[in-house]
């Protein structure tokens, strides 16, 4: 049996009005998220560390590294912290991949990073509520700039959002914040943190399990080490300090 609805006038008037308030929506959030992008994009060129895919990369690659590392305006990202992620991520991928030489290659140089990010922690370790509470070194490895979800984008906007990002390519991130800040758009820095005593147990306890033969359990305590890192989002004006004091 086929039921036949008919619609009124006003129904369908009401249908289109729908229809064109999804779309303006929909195109709204589109360019938010671009904009979103273009400040992460350009954040990306100055105050991320850069990556290699871990220890076993061309030593010129290390080099390139250190070269194009730029002075962090804002929060000061731990290239041992980042190397000791990525290690972790290799070490777990090795396992996967039925590769356990390659597995205890990897986990032995996240051993190391990890042991090097302790020794430094102070230096990069943030005061967060987190740290005061369970006594641990919070270490930034990466970091991000993002404008709020609210901002309605226009042309005024994304003439300074351009600008900014022109900034940022150059390294001035201050210069870019700045920018954006007295023009109205509002910034904030997101970074995610790396609870390096635990994490540096557990990555020890992950290459010994893989030098024993023990691939799943070794595996289960990488992925520890990944779910314990946070992520926290600053307002510029209101970074905490270091451990030191920086």
């Amino acid at each position: 049996m086929i039921t036949v609805k008919l619609i009124t006038c006003q129904e369908r008037q009401e249908t289109v009005i729908n229809k064109k308030e999804d779309k303006t929506m929909n195109k709204k959030k589109l360019t938010t998220a671009a904009l979103l992008a273009v400040i992460t994009t350009g954040l990306a060129a100055t105050v991320l560390t850069p990556v290699v895919a871990a220890e076993l990369q061309h030593k010129a690659d290390e080099k390139t590294m250190e070269q194009t590392q730029t002075k962090q305006d804002y929060i000061k990202v731990s290239d041992d912290a980042l190397m000791t992620m990525r290690n972790v991520g290799g070490a777990r991928l090795a396992i996967f991949d039925g590769a356990p030489d390659r597995a205890q290659i990897y986990v032995d140089a996240a051993v190391t990073r990890a042991s090097a990010t302790l020794r430094d922690a102070d230096k990069y370790a943030l005061d967060i509520k987190a740290a005061k509470n369970d006594g641990e070194k919070y270490v930034p490895f990466n970091a991000g700039l993002s404008v709020a979800e609210t901002l309605v984008p226009n042309k005024e906007n994304m003439k300074h959002i351009s600008r900014a990002n022109g900034q940022m390519h150059k390294g001035q991130t201050k210069k870019a914040v700045e920018t954006l800040k007295v023009n109205g758009i509002d910034v904030a820095l997101s970074t995610e943190l790396l609870p390096i005593k635990a994490a540096k147990v557990e990555i020890e306890d992950a290459a010994k399990l893989i030098g024993d033969g023990k691939y799943y359990q070794a595996n289960l305590v990488l992925k520890s080490v990944e779910d314990s890192v946070i992520t926290e989002v600053f307002n510029t004006d209101a970074i905490p300090k270091t451990a030191d004091h920086s």
